[in-house]
């Protein structure tokens, strides 16, 4: 083959390969939580929250979607991801869930100035999809502790310490409707962590 049409045809291939490459690659899909803040009631406690940073159990610690499909198995979609892990959406949610309920005289964002009277920890033990015949669940564990950080004496400081368990049904079995059920999860867990924060506040000295 003459060169003067050598030189076209091989960049003709490459340009193939390059469109091949684009076509076959398959997209990273990015998921986070989507719900309305719960409505808890109750009188105002003259209490400021902060939130210290979360932790999260190893095997949860990665932004991909976790998923059991046997037991004793845990296995990971390699394209399908939350838009940040798991400890990092849980605080955020919770921080905007407790701002939101009115309860509280206010709520610290990150490197607040404000002094707070009250901190909540916490540790994100469970974040995961269960696989199942049936259904798939989505389902999350968090341990969350309230400090009194007004208290000198330690037995003082700690108000409680709970672990918080719930799941919720996946309308069909793909991962966007896992991360539907996982929200609705959230706010069930964020409900029941607010309620439990202010009776606690409310029944100490504020």
């Amino acid at each position: 083959m003459p060169i003067r049409y050598l030189v076209p045809f091989i960049l003709i291939l490459t340009l193939a390969g390059c469109g091949a490459a684009r076509t076959t690659a398959p997209d990273v899909r990015y998921y986070t939580l989507e719900y309305e803040s719960p409505t808890p009631t109750g009188q105002q406690a003259k209490a400021v929250i902060a939130l210290n940073r979360f932790g999260v159990a190893p095997e949860f610690n990665t932004g991909k979607i976790v998923y059991r499909d046997l037991s004793f198995g845990r296995q990971e979609y390699a394209y399908h991801q939350w838009r940040s892990a798991p400890q990092a959406l849980v605080a955020d949610y919770l921080r905007r869930d407790l701002q939101q309920s009115g309860l509280f005289l206010a709520v610290n964002q990150p490197g607040s100035s404000l002094s707070a009277t009250h901190q909540l920890e916490g540790m994100v033990e469970e974040w995961m999809e269960v696989d199942g015949e049936d259904r798939w669940l989505a389902t999350a564990s968090l341990t969350i502790t309230l400090i009194d950080l007004r208290a000198r004496a330690i037995p003082e400081q700690v108000l409680f310490q709970r672990t918080y368990r719930g799941s919720e049904p996946a309308a069909k079995k793909n991962p966007g409707s896992v991360v539907e059920a996982m929200s609705r999860v959230m706010r069930t867990l964020s409900g029941r962590i607010i309620a439990d924060v202010h009776a606690a506040v409310i029944a100490g000295k504020e």
